[in-house]
């Protein structure tokens, strides 16, 4: 869209000044990717410093995640938890409120015999927004995970609380990992 102006002065002194333009973000982010990298004992397990690297279609207000938030590093608790397919979410830095990212359905059933946090005690787990990046690393693990048997495929199912700065809430349409089956951690 494209606007003019006219500002006047108290002594009727007038300007206009055209072809301003504004332009208006309707567009709603998605989730587009999901991935981790092993960074810590094992390949094939979760262990602390591993990260899972969420990828937005566009950059994410921080502060729809977590208020106050700037996108810096900051602490949070990992749960990866036993389930019919083993899945994670994230947690603020004590361990209370579920934070809006959804969860990762990790496709497998063999990451985890018990529910395990990383981060709750210990050496915490990050969180830092590099653009639509948003990569988590894994800190102090509450009890040992299990090494995967075989390759899975992660799917991520988003929040709709997660907007970008413009206001517009995400979709909750899943994002499957890229790439070929693989042993996540």
């Amino acid at each position: 869209m494209s606007y003019s102006l006219t500002m006047t002065d108290v002594a009727a002194n007038s300007n206009t000044e055209g072809g301003l333009t504004v332009t208006v973000d309707n567009t709603a982010p998605t989730a587009s990717n999901i991935q981790t990298t092993s960074g810590g004992v094992i390949a094939g397990r979760p262990d602390g410093g591993d990260k899972i690297t969420y990828t937005f279609s566009e950059a994410p207000d921080p502060q729809s995640i977590l208020a106050g938030w700037t996108g810096a590093s900051t602490g949070v608790v990992v749960r990866v938890n036993n389930a019919t397919n083993d899945n994670v979410t994230i947690f603020n830095s004590t361990n209370a409120t579920q934070l809006p990212l959804g969860s990762i359905n990790l496709g497998r059933t063999d990451y985890t015999t018990a529910n395990i946090t990383f981060g709750a005690s210990g050496t915490a787990s990050t969180m830092v927004l590099s653009g639509n990046q948003l990569v988590v690393t894994l800190g102090t693990q509450s009890a040992a995970g299990t090494t995967a048997a075989a390759t899975g495929t992660m799917i991520w199912t988003p929040s709709a609380t997660v907007a970008d700065p413009a206001g517009n809430a995400a979709t909750t349409a899943t994002a499957t990992e890229s790439g070929a089956a693989d042993k996540d951690f």
